[in-house]
């Protein structure tokens, strides 16, 4: 195999590529004495985008990065002599300008998309690299469907020294904490959660909904306005917490009922997680396993989740409590095939159950560490490496 690999993704502590990246240059610098490759960036890294405990890793690959860049910035196309390239992408297959101007002894696409319509040209190119990942089973499924044969299914893993069940702290209080992830959009969801968690709190009071909702990428965050369940959209013009919690007030939940959270980092997560009784993930689609859910189950919190796309890849009934009733999402472009729309009712009753008997509740959870104790970041990046070798 070739003695590095290298990355075509920046590193980050805030998105779930980013995440997985960190966690990919990681592993493989702790396996360097097994024979693995050693990490190579190709794509700029900001580091204040990443968590100050992975800053002595990232540091000097950031530089050695700067300086390919540098030393090769009149080349249009750049050869890496023993080097395996991991080529990102997403909906349509779309590479970014990194992944066109450097080429290894072998080139793999990585892929985890939501849309199902893929260009010609796109499938035309995964078909000429040595093979694709795909992040889900139904991204590798589709692929093979489009015509790609060479396509290995390789998940996201979970960090499972950091995320694990934790006694709670209590910063909320007395509250019956709902906590919901993920950036701010259609996809994923959080007009349901607004609209079930406005009914949840007519029946239980003292219900306080947490959220990590932050999404610095705007035009996404608009795609909330194809929602029927609500009226308005953030102001996004005063500060990110501020707005999402006016926004959520405008749509009927009290002021005293909702806390967004801001920009939070993954490895800060846990401090937040600890004191969550319940977690609700009715996600349009999933390209992967959802890095968020996977790490709310890690943490032992009994989690509500959407059973579609990448979420059928590890949720039962055994690990969660599933939100069975999917409908077909409106699709006037034809590129929503897997899509799934949760039923608010449903939501609402599975909110309810997690209120009214905590002991299952906790079984539950517990039942979904040890889920997510096979899917561990080590196990997961292991099996990555090994299917490049094959």
């Amino acid at each position: 195999m070739e003695s590095r690999i290298a990355l075509t993704w920046g590193l980050s502590s805030i998105h779930g590529w980013g995440v997985f990246g960190v966690n990919l240059v990681k592993e493989l610098l702790l396996n360097r004495t097994n024979g693995w490759p050693e990490p190579l960036l190709l794509n700029e890294t900001e580091m204040q985008a990443i968590h100050e405990v992975y800053h002595p890793m990232v540091a000097p690959l950031a530089k050695e990065q700067a300086k390919l860049a540098r030393d090769s910035a009149q080349i249009q196309q750049v050869g890496l002599k023993d080097v395996l390239v991991l080529h990102s992408s997403g909906n349509g297959l779309i590479r970014t300008p990194v992944s066109d101007r450097y080429v290894g002894e072998r080139n793999f696409g990585f892929t985890f998309f939501e849309e199902t319509n893929i260009p010609d040209q796109a499938i035309e190119h995964a078909k000429s690299m040595n093979g694709m990942l795909a992040g889900s089973m139904w991204n590798a499924r589709h692929l093979r469907e489009c015509g790609i044969e060479n396509v290995e299914c390789i998940h996201q893993g979970v960090d499972t020294d950091v995320f694990q069940p934790r006694p709670p702290v209590r910063r909320f209080g007395d509250k019956f904490v709902v906590f919901a992830a993920g950036k701010l959009e259609y996809r994923k969801a959080q007009d349901l959660v607004v609209a079930a968690f406005k009914e949840f709190i007519t029946r239980r009071p003292d219900a306080l909904l947490v959220t990590v909702w932050q999404n610095p990428w705007l035009e996404s965050a608009q795609t909330l306005s194809e929602s029927t369940h609500i009226s308005t959209l953030p102001d996004f013009s005063k500060s990110p917490a501020d707005a999402m919690m006016a926004w959520t007030q405008s749509e009927g939940i009290p002021k005293d009922a909702h806390i967004d959270l801001g920009i939070v980092g993954n490895a800060d997560l846990p401090h937040i997680l600890c004191d969550a009784d319940a977690a609700i993930f009715p996600n349009r689609c999933e390209g992967g396993t959802n890095l968020a859910l996977m790490e709310c189950m890690a943490s032992g919190i009994p989690c509500i989740v959407s059973m579609n796309s990448g979420h059928l890849d590890i949720a039962t009934s055994d690990h969660c409590y599933p939100l069975e009733r999917q409908s077909p999402v409106d699709d006037p472009r034809g590129r929503r095939q897997i899509w799934g729309e949760s039923d608010i009712d449903e939501i609402v009753e599975q909110l309810d159950a997690v209120y009214l008997d905590r002991a299952r509740a906790k079984e539950i959870g517990l039942k979904g560490v040890s889920r997510m104790q096979e899917m561990t970041w080590a196990k997961q990046i292991a099996a990555l490496i090994q299917s490049l070798q094959d």
